[in-house]
């Protein structure tokens, strides 16, 4: 399911996890608290045009992702969501259970003065991005893939119309081979014959006769 069909389901209103204010510090305890805010709020207008037509290229599936990103116009915050992929992916991180984990994320945030909502926008941006570049190729492959069937269709047909002459021509063939054997048998027994009569004539063969 894709990410803004995800956030539909859960509905307009939405809940950002951050660090509570008052809690800067490393060694200040750590408060999570939950901030409200509208799906609209998240959502970014996208250059769906450059997109389709990025995807129009004959190598579309080849593009890389940031270029397709590039074509959507899309601004990337100081913290994107392939930095908290990074992050989540650095080895202090990878060592501390989810709690822990969170806990971390949202601490450095708040000392680097990080919104959260904008990687949550930034996210929402690449998967609506990803999600027009895949619909604008998948109508274009619909398109190729209908060609290729018809296609291979006529292709078929030739072969069998190819397998039908090549049968036709096959037995075209049998039947020549079983008339010139046939032919060739009468000949030998009409040459036997005329042997036969004309050595009662003379006593050297002047009749030549094939061997079976």
């Amino acid at each position: 399911m894709h990410l803004m069909d995800m956030l539909r389901k859960l509905g307009d209103r939405l809940g950002i996890i951050e660090l509570s204010p008052g809690s800067p510090q490393p060694s200040a305890p750590v408060k999570i608290q939950t901030r409200t805010i509208t799906l609209a709020e998240l959502v970014t207008k996208i250059h769906i045009t450059e997109v389709r037509e990025l995807a129009g290229l004959p190598a579309e599936l080849s593009i890389p992702f940031e270029d397709v990103y590039k074509a959507a116009g899309i601004q990337p915050p100081a913290w994107t969501v392939v930095h908290l992929e990074n992050f989540l992916k650095s080895g202090p991180i990878r060592a501390l259970d989810r709690p822990q984990a969170q806990r971390e994320i949202l601490r450095t945030l708040a000392t680097e003065g990080i919104n959260a909502a904008d990687i949550i926008k930034d996210a929402v941006a690449r998967d609506q991005t990803l999600d027009a570049f895949e619909e604008s190729i998948a109508h274009k492959r619909q398109q190729w893939l209908a060609a290729k069937k018809q296609l291979l269709s006529a292709l078929e047909t030739q072969i069998h119309e190819l397998q039908e002459q090549q049968r036709r021509v096959e037995q075209e063939i049998a039947t020549g081979e079983k008339t010139w054997t046939e032919w060739r048998r009468r000949k030998r027994q009409r040459e036997m014959d005329m042997a036969y009569a004309v050595g009662f004539l003379i006593d050297q063969p002047v009749i030549s006769i094939e061997e079976e």
